[in-house]
């Protein structure tokens, strides 16, 4: 079916579900929709159809600039001081976050949709698996997820979609067998567009490709900051060790001192020789 006034087409069945989610929000809630699916499938193409057939349709804003975020400290600030508004979070663009960083900052965003559901939002969060979530969003917070994948691995603009029973199952079968049956539980299924050429002008195109960027660069420099603190780790806990090994007896404060590190942080390079000491032993015996 042909919709809005960019004239591209969407499934029958994914339109209606939408027009349940913008009947929701004429009333008291928000709608939270996860997208995942290997780089490159177009999760981000499928996310601007659903988002700005929800912007035509209720006359919310939909652009580049204030809805598309990569960095989700801007998400956290825009969707809790904002309400009734389009948040497109393309985290899926970047490839994917490190397991490490969705330990420290999903949290963030958990306390966030725990706390904004009155503010009628419309969120489409688009992830490399479904299973990288918490299982609060997915399965407990989101209304739906999406599965976008390539025919015979050739025909791209294929999805899957899933209720919350489909998404229980779906979950269910990777928690106990690490297994993904997208298509053993989906609703339905079917096609999408390439919707970005339609609904954005070339300008807005390249804005989308240098806000990308700046995030990936962004990201690539955490990754390093990441891994020199990883090394720096590894060499101290090093030193901690020999020392020891040799018989010498130093306190947390003195080590503290010699690495410019508090005392706090020399007591878990300890706790983490000692793992590795533990860990060892188990499987010399």
């Amino acid at each position: 079916m042909i919709v809005t006034d960019k004239e591209y087409f969407m499934e029958r069945k994914l339109i209606d579900k939408l027009d349940l989610m913008i009947k929701r929000m004429q009333g008291t809630d928000d709608n939270v929709i996860c997208i995942d699916g290997d780089e490159g499938q177009g999760k981000t193409n499928l996310a601007m159809a659903m988002c700005y057939y929800v912007s035509h349709k209720m006359g919310r804003e939909y652009n580049v600039k204030e809805n598309i975020f990569f960095d989700l400290d801007e998400v956290i600030k825009f969707a809790s001081t904002t309400s009734q508004k389009i948040i497109h979070w393309d985290e899926g663009a970047l490839g994917g976050m490190s397991v490490q960083w969705w330990k420290q900052n999903q949290q963030k965003f958990i306390q966030l949709l725990m706390t904004a559901r009155k503010k009628k939002h419309f969120i489409v969060i688009c992830i490399p698996r479904f299973y990288k979530l918490n299982e609060y969003i997915v399965i407990d917070r989101s209304i739906a997820l999406v599965h976008v994948y390539s025919r015979k691995n050739i025909q791209k603009g294929r999805f899957c979609y899933y209720t919350k029973t489909a998404k229980e199952r779906l979950m269910d079968d990777w928690r106990r067998k690490h297994v993904k049956h997208y298509k053993k539980y989906k609703t339905f299924w079917g096609s999408f567009p390439e919707a970005e050429k339609k609904i954005f002008s070339k300008e807005e195109q390249d804005q989308y490709e240098a806000k990308k960027d700046e995030a990936i660069a962004t990201l690539a420099k955490s990754k390093q900051e990441d891994r020199k603190e990883v090394l720096i780790k590894r060499h101290n806990m090093h030193i901690i060790n020999q020392l020891e090994k040799m018989g010498f007896s130093l306190t947390n404060q003195q080590y503290a001192k010699i690495f410019s590190t508090s005392d706090r942080t020399i007591g878990r390079y300890k706790e983490a020789i000692k793992h590795e000491k533990d860990v060892r032993t188990t499987d010399a015996i």
